[in-house]
């Protein structure tokens, strides 16, 4: 089983569930706090509650699964692209005991430092910047509690590939079977060859077969 998260609920061109779907996994795409489309308050809840309560309320949807029976609670992933990959890695530092792994595509580590690169800009630095508070996963890195595959395209400008690199340096002391891929000419977001496609799909395809700490899913 697998669970995947995002913020809507339009056609998905990435690939990303399809794919799991076409190999009988389970995909639970919850709609938590920070995310749009779903009236003010929700979107609002998320503000400085990063890998807190955001985090909660995929967590909480995992053991619904579990509850209903849909979910085997030994073969859970937590998977994500760019907030999503955040997820992922907060997911691997928070000691809930939850996933048997995580994969994080493209994801914020240190969000003290997109921070500080990214709202710069006085509209984001007074509108945006002060909601981005939470857990930050880069510190705790080295004490991640399940293994982690990481992947990062190399042309990324929206988050810039040393946010993965610089977890993974750190999470490989951690004792934790870490496996880590950079993406030849690929930037942020759905894939834009198909080769590039392949690639990505073939990573988490063969991850969650083969790998999550042996065994796969």
């Amino acid at each position: 089983m697998v669970l995947n998260f995002a913020n809507f609920m339009n056609f998905d061109n990435s690939g990303w569930v399809p794919l799991m779907v076409t190999q009988c996994k389970v995909v639970l795409q919850p709609q938590f706090r920070g995310s749009s489309g779903w009236g003010r308050t929700r979107w609002l809840a998320g503000d400085r509650e990063w890998g807190q309560k955001m985090q909660d309320d995929k967590d909480d949807g995992a053991k619904w699964l579990v509850s209903e029976k849909l979910a085997d609670p030994r073969r859970m992933a937590m998977f994500g692209f760019s907030y999503g990959g955040y997820s992922a890695f907060a997911a691997a530092v928070r000691p809930n005991d939850l996933y048997k792994c995580a994969i994080s595509g493209a994801g914020v580590s240190d969000i003290k430092r997109i921070t500080a690169r990214s709202y710069t800009n006085p509209y984001f630095k007074d509108a945006q910047e002060s909601t981005i508070r939470g857990l930050n996963p880069f510190e705790f890195a080295d004490k991640i509690k399940i293994p982690i595959m990481v992947y990062h395209g190399d042309r990324d400008q929206t988050v810039p590939l040393n946010q993965s690199q610089l977890f993974v340096d750190r999470a490989k002391s951690s004792g934790q079977p870490v496996d880590y891929h950079v993406l030849k000419d690929y930037a942020h977001g759905p894939a834009w060859t198909r080769q590039t496609m392949t690639e990505q799909l073939t990573l988490i395809s063969d991850y969650l077969k083969t790998g999550c700490g042996g065994g796969g899913l």
